[in-house]
């Protein structure tokens, strides 16, 4: 009887673009959870003013590459196609008013819009704002174009809690729980 061949099991290609929000100081908990639940290997890719509220050397922490600035000395390994070719699926968590509205737009104008631009794999948005914002018919807009390009928004939970500014409890769009967004995430790389 011949040995079987056995034939490497190629696993799932996670890339999650994060955006200057301050919900990204959530992230390193998703990532954990996906790590945990998913095997995979798994990108973070920051845009400039996500790494201003939660810095690269943290995400690398849960990660296993992280991409963050926009040096063109990067491009050699980390251009956008070569980082659409290395990815299965993407999930932009959290996704900000502007990063929605850029994309919407057809806008390149980071690294992170322009992976999303190139992308050939399921991207899911995960947006975050304020409560103003999310009820704007511009961003109600932007996100039926994004469904429209065959973009996956994903509805936000309303979550409150007391801003210090304004000194009173405001409600606003949330990132899902965890096991929300493993089980889309699952659902997607199944297609």
């Amino acid at each position: 009887m011949k040995n079987a061949e056995i034939i490497p099991q190629i696993k799932p290609r996670i890339l999650i673009g994060a955006t200057g929000s301050v919900d990204i100081t959530l992230l390193p908990k998703y990532l954990s959870a996906i790590k945990a639940t998913i095997d995979c290997t798994l990108t973070v890719l920051m845009t400039n003013s996500a790494t201003t509220f939660l810095p690269a050397s943290t995400v690398a922490l849960y990660a296993d590459r992280v991409i963050s600035g926009e040096s063109p000395l990067d491009w050699p390994t980390d251009k956008p196609s070569r980082i659409v070719a290395d990815h299965d699926i993407m999930a932009v968590l959290p996704a900000t008013a502007n990063t929605l509205a850029t994309t919407a737009h057809g806008g390149a104008t980071n690294r992170l819009t322009t992976v999303i631009l190139a992308s050939t794999f399921p991207v899911l948005f995960f947006p975050v704002m304020g409560n103003v914002m999310w009820e704007k018919n511009a961003t109600r807009r932007n996100i039926s174009q994004l469904r429209d390009d065959g973009y996956h928004v994903i509805e936000p939970v309303w979550h409150e809690n007391f801003d210090v500014s304004l000194q009173r409890i405001v409600g606003h769009p949330s990132l899902p729980d965890i096991e929300t967004v493993m089980s889309l995430l699952k659902q997607h790389l199944a297609k």
